[in-house]
């Protein structure tokens, strides 16, 4: 793999962080997760290499405390990232150039974080783009109908992380709830058909949705 960054940083205060990357990455013979013919006739997920592929990035990296609009106790924390990626095959190849697997076009991760007097508060949000998980394959064409297995995207979704904690002397306790917001996670297939008639029609299919649910902790620590 080779790769290439141009990173731009500014500390405009103690503590306060500021930068800016642009990035290029090239693979040569990717592995993805992708169906492929086992047994002679069988299709399972399975590994397989690409050509090769190639990753475009902008990435920002905020950290900034709010005192300047006299929030002194809170600081911001903000990382986000847009990329473009592209697979590409040899040619004859019955896969199209496409996205890389398990690459979201974009991620975002924030938080604010509050410090006073032996009080301390995290709220993390964090996004991600709708990303391919499961590479199709094309099996032909059928009398005069194309055959495909379609690609399977994991779609986006929010994520809201919350704590709080308390100093005590030598004593600490900790109180925290994972996936507030409890969305489903969904899994999307996505196709273009041709009808009997002769029309095209653009089709989605959930192939898998669960909700992983909130999760609760308490903590309390003792510092010798």
């Amino acid at each position: 793999m080779d790769n290439a960054d141009l990173r731009y940083e500014w500390y405009p205060a103690k503590g306060d962080e500021i930068s800016l990357a642009v990035f290029v990455k090239n693979f040569n013979d990717p592995i993805e997760w992708t169906y492929t013919v086992a047994g002679g006739t069988d299709l399972v997920y399975s590994y397989q290499n690409a050509d090769r592929a190639i990753s475009l990035g902008l990435e920002l990296d905020v950290r900034k405390n709010l005192g300047f609009i006299g929030l002194k106790d809170f600081t911001l924390l903000f990382n986000g990232s847009l990329i473009k990626s592209r697979v590409f095959f040899e040619d004859g190849s019955r896969q199209k150039n496409r996205p890389m697997q398990g690459q979201s076009p974009y991620l975002v991760n924030c938080g604010i974080f509050y410090e006073h007097k032996g009080w301390e508060a995290t709220v993390l949000y964090n996004r991600i783009g709708k990303r391919l998980i499961g590479v199709g394959r094309s099996l032909g064409t059928t009398g005069d109908q194309s055959v495909n297995i379609p690609d399977s995207y994991e779609m986006p979704r929010n994520a809201l992380d919350l704590s709080c904690a308390r100093t005590f002397g030598k004593w600490r306790v900790r109180l925290g709830v994972k996936d507030v917001l409890a969305e489903k996670v969904v899994f999307k297939q996505f196709n273009d058909v041709t009808l009997a008639d002769g029309t095209q029609r653009s089709v989605q299919e959930v192939t898998r949705s669960y909700r992983p649910g909130r999760s609760f902790s308490l903590s309390a620590s003792y510092k010798f």
